[in-house]
């Protein structure tokens, strides 16, 4: 619903500028719709360009806000927040130097100016706000897409083999890395602070507020209070969300309810705390859409609530298969500068443009922080600080199959994941709750989609409840502590109804991979797309797994993920890369799909003739019809032989 640029010189009228404001509405200009408000602020040596949707709906809290020399641009929702005096009144004290950020639910970022003579932008705690920075020649640029950042300060896009590295064996860019060298992500709680000097030319500074890392130390320090206080804490946490949500937001509002735990606690918090919701339920696993549907049966029954509820199938092929594999893939990494999960190439296309309104929503992010989810399942070993570490790296980088990559670049991603694990260390982070750790600083804050979708929130990465999950032992998350102890606080009667685990419920009727033109696009990429970004992923195992679609293999043999992930990186290439993409006419497929070969008939050999003995045998078979004859065969034979 918006984009925004961000720049500052230390020095005026640097030059150039003209030629890379050009270049940034170059880039964006495909992505915004024509009924986008454009702003533009600034000077000789600065400037702040703010696209944004003109339909605000529902939403009480504006993306772009004006009073006198104060301009506050809000990229998300401050949920959780004191937003008392407004999107200007939070901007203030921003400026103030007020700590702002500390109860937020992430994603939020904030930057707030002052008449062209001062400004702060501040991210939110877990650094999920996607407000991207580059520095080069004096300037330093902030952005809300990683590519415009390199198009604005070096007129190129040239790929971050580290970040992709992180994105081909853990499935997002890694901590603040970006798919763009030279740009990073802002980090968890960073607060950037700019004066302008009299003469002109900016002078920043830059330092690390309440972070993550604060919030998982107080949760490891309050364990000592034990499982029902880090519960309350967490029922405390959630019933604030909604509450601050329709402060925010005034409509109903939509739950993604399916089978598990995640979405009914979420959905127990709003129906209790009697906000307006409504629900919807994905049935590609059909046992989804009848847990769902029999939740809300009874409580309709035993409270009279009759939310709207919506079953529907997410991945219907005749959806998804309507575009190619190849022109889904280009739109996901156009609307998305490369971000998101490969996973979503097996949905329907997205939209060419940013969008214009999108309804509040809530996400089930972060639930796995209170589940023990990546633990083993032998529990004596929770406390283990060795297991711990290699659990949370064999878990997280394993988005392409460890046996799918090339063995040097997962080492050294291993490498980066294990240094995350150490940090977590000296945090007072024992054993297991090490991938709890990397869980939260890794998948939740990159690789989720609320990061990218103005509305949804996530009330699980509540501070209350990341603390609180941060202060349960690990027998007290394996037995789902907080789960159990919302549901029997909020909606008992839903605690007896099984949760849905997974696709051990069913077959999924969503669309493969290898479904409609994939197999022979992704023969097409494998034959075309060279270069460091694919060498990644062993051609052999792409090779093998397009065999197994061809030949009919089960699912399970057909390694859906490398094929995802390989066809990500062989799209992204075309745009990063064009000179590794070969000319060379493609000959995979139809090898592949040729029918086998005849085999030649070999001539066969004629017999022996039968010997004299067994030519005179056959034509005296007559005498052996009674007993006097056998008796002068056998003897016949005894002499001859």
């Amino acid at each position: 619903m918006y984009a925004v640029l961000a720049w500052f010189s230390e020095r005026r009228d640097p030059a150039g500028t003209d030629a890379a404001l050009r270049r940034w509405r170059a880039a964006v200009d495909p992505l915004i719709p024509d009924e986008y408000a454009r702003r533009h602020f600034g000077g000789d040596d600065w400037g702040l360009e703010v696209l944004h949707t003109t339909t605000p709906g529902a939403y009480r809290w504006p993306i772009l806000a004006e009073e006198g020399p104060v301009t506050a641009v809000s990229m998300g929702l401050p949920v959780g927040m004191d937003t008392t005096g407004g999107a200007i009144g939070l901007a203030r004290r921003l400026l103030a130097g007020e700590e702002v950020h500390g109860d937020v639910v992430p994603p939020f970022t904030m930057l707030a100016t002052e008449g062209g003579e001062r400004f702060a932008i501040q991210q939110d705690w877990l650094g999920m706000g996607r407000v991207f920075t580059g520095s080069a020649g004096g300037i330093t640029v902030f952005c809300t897409r990683p590519g415009p950042v390199a198009d604005f300060l070096h007129g190129r896009r040239e790929p971050d083999l580290d970040g992709w590295l992180a994105y081909t064996a853990s499935g997002q860019f890694g901590g603040d890395l970006s798919p763009i060298r030279g740009v990073r992500l802002m980090s968890p709680g960073e607060h950037v602070t700019g004066q302008r000097h009299p003469a002109g030319g900016w002078r920043l500074t830059s330092r690390i507020r309440r972070s993550a890392d604060d919030i998982v130390a107080e949760g490891v320090a309050a364990q000592k209070g034990g499982a029902e206080a880090a519960i309350q804490l967490a029922a405390d946490g959630m019933l604030a969300v909604a509450d601050s949500i329709f402060e925010l937001y005034d409509d109903e509002i939509h739950i993604g309810l399916s089978g598990g735990k995640d979405s009914r606690v979420i959905a127990a918090t709003f129906l209790a705390a009697g906000k307006p919701v409504n629900f919807s339920t994905n049935a590609d696993f059909a046992a989804e859409g009848e847990t769902a549907t029999r939740l809300l049966e009874i409580v309709r029954e035993s409270r009279g609530w009759k939310p709207d509820h919506r079953v529907f199938l997410a991945g219907e092929p005749a959806d998804v298969l309507s575009e190619g594999l190849l022109e889904r893939t280009r739109r996901l990494q156009s609307l998305y500068d490369f971000q998101f999960p490969s996973s979503y190439i097996e949905r329907p296309a997205t939209s060419r443009q940013l969008s214009m309104y999108r309804p509040a929503s809530i996400s089930g992010v972060g639930g796995e922080l209170i589940v023990a989810y990546w633990y083993p399942a032998d529990e004596s070993t929770d406390l283990d600080m060795a297991l711990g570490r290699q659990t949370a790296i064999d878990h997280l980088a394993r988005s392409t199959p460890p046996r799918s990559m090339a063995p040097e670049a997962l080492a050294r991603e291993h490498e980066r994941i294990g240094a995350i694990a150490d940090h977590g260390a000296t945090l007072g982070i024992q054993g297991q709750a090490l991938g709890d750790y990397i869980y939260l600083v890794e998948r939740d804050r990159r690789w989720f989609s609320p990061a990218y979708m103005h509305g949804v929130i996530s009330p699980f990465l509540s501070p209350a409840v990341v603390a609180a999950s941060f202060a349960l032992t690990a027998a007290e998350k394996r037995r789902w502590a907080i789960h159990h102890g919302l549901l029997d606080r909020l909606v008992p009667e839903w605690q007896g109804v099984p949760f849905v685990k997974g696709a051990g419920h069913g077959q999924s009727t969503a669309t493969a991979i290898w479904d409609g033109d994939g197999v022979k696009t992704m023969c097409d990429l494998l034959d075309t797309t060279g270069g460091p970004l694919t060498e990644l992923i062993r051609p052999q195992a792409i090779r093998t797994a397009l065999k197994h679609c061809v030949d009919g293999a089960h699912p399970g043999k057909r390694n859906a993920t490398a094929l995802r992930q390989f066809t990500y990186l062989a799209v992204a290439t075309q745009a990063l890369l064009p000179d590794e993409v070969r000319s060379t006419p493609p000959t995979t497929y139809a090898r592949l799909t040729a029918p086998p070969k005849p085999k030649p008939k070999t001539p066969k050999t004629p017999p022996p003739p039968p010997s004299l003995i067994r030519k005179v045998g056959r034509r005296m078979r007559f005498i052996r019809r009674t007993a006097l004859g056998r008796r002068v065969w056998s003897a016949v034979g005894k002499r001859v032989r």
